[in-house]
């Protein structure tokens, strides 16, 4: 089958890995999508968002040619519902196509007529499942709506090098990207204090940046220019440049990963590290709830000094469960695509 696929496709791990895990899911069918960023690559290709392809979509042809002439189109993404940030409307995001919803989380949200069109499209839908309880509690009056654990959780991991040093990995964000420039400074403090202490307990550190449009490394290099030198000659930064490989055996070179991005924490479950999670929204609050996480979590909006205990550097949550629930993600779309792709 051909399939159009609506993602987030900007360099960013979490979305990539995603696609990937879709992608090599389901070898006997063509995925398409349409970004300048990436590469077309075995049964993936991607369409460019060429300046015929902005007068076709002048024009109203852009969905006909590009959407439309594909068998069903598949959302596949994290936040892809969230008020005045995401496309609502069928027809921008799946064409005239049948489609399925997978791995989404549903907000923020604001409004009632928000919350309203996302019921009519989601209504629509052969099948969405979400990554969170709270979402599916939105729409679970839905028939074909449903919830498993995020599709990441879903990576195959065999290859990734797991020889872990005593090293923690922070995964950043750029607060002002995220959710204000009012908690920039408190954060990037935070972060600058945590690198000191695990400093003196003798561990290395890694700054790394999931995101580079997203402006991860911008606030990586400011708190790296604001450690002590000897804290600087005991860290690096690591920047995701599109190569999933590489940055997943580097994930798993730490003991710890100290997460703010979403899927640093899933990857850090999943790899089997202790996780310290840093809130800045409530989809990694929510999926916490969902897991029965016990161990030190933090909020940026919250909690001002940190302090961590032996057991938070000690404790680690199977994830077992989440692992083998996560494949209910594609429940749907197995019993579509691997009938055919046989």
């Amino acid at each position: 089958m051909k399939v159009y696929v609506n993602a987030y496709l900007e360099k960013n791990l979490g979305d990539d890995l995603f696609l990937k895990i879709l992608v090599d899911r389901y070898p006997n069918h063509q995925f398409y999508t349409i970004s300048n960023e990436y590469n077309s690559n075995k049964n993936m290709t991607f369409m460019k968002n060429t300046i015929l392809m902005k007068i076709l979509n002048k024009l109203g042809l852009k969905n006909k040619v590009y959407i439309d002439s594909k068998d069903i189109s598949i959302s596949i993404g994290g936040s892809m519902y969230i008020e005045n940030l995401s496309p609502i409307e069928r027809k921008k995001i799946f064409g005239n196509n049948p489609y399925y919803i997978l791995g989404s989380n549903f907000g923020p949200y604001n409004t009632k007529e928000f919350y309203n069109k996302a019921y009519q499209l989601f209504q629509k839908a052969e099948d969405v499942c979400f990554r969170d309880k709270y979402s599916y509690s939105l729409f679970q009056k839905l028939p074909n709506v449903r919830y498993a654990s995020d599709i990441v959780f879903t990576l195959d991991t065999s290859n990734i090098k797991q020889k872990a040093e005593k090293m923690v990995l922070f995964s950043v964000i750029d607060c002002e990207t995220k959710i204000g420039k009012e908690y920039q400074v408190k954060y990037e403090e935070m972060l600058k204090n945590m690198a000191n202490f695990f400093t003196k307990k003798g561990y290395k550190i890694c700054f790394m940046s999931f995101c580079k449009r997203e402006k991860d490394d911008e606030a990586i290099k400011r708190i790296y220019n604001f450690l002590e030198k000897k804290v600087q000659e005991n860290a690096e930064i690591y920047e995701y440049n599109g190569n999933v490989e590489e940055a997943l055996n580097k994930m798993a070179q730490s003991e710890i990963v100290v997460g703010t991005r979403f899927h640093a924490n899933i990857l850090g479950l999943l790899l089997g590290k202790t996780v310290i999670p840093i809130i800045y929204s409530n989809k990694t609050k929510n999926f916490l709830e969902d897991i029965q996480f016990k161990g030190k979590i933090i909020d940026i909006k919250k909690d001002e000094n940190i302090e961590l205990k032996e057991e938070d550097l000690l404790y680690k949550k199977d994830v077992t469960k989440q692992i083998e629930n996560a494949q209910e993600q594609f429940k749907k779309l197995d019993e579509l695509l691997k009938e055919r792709g046989k």
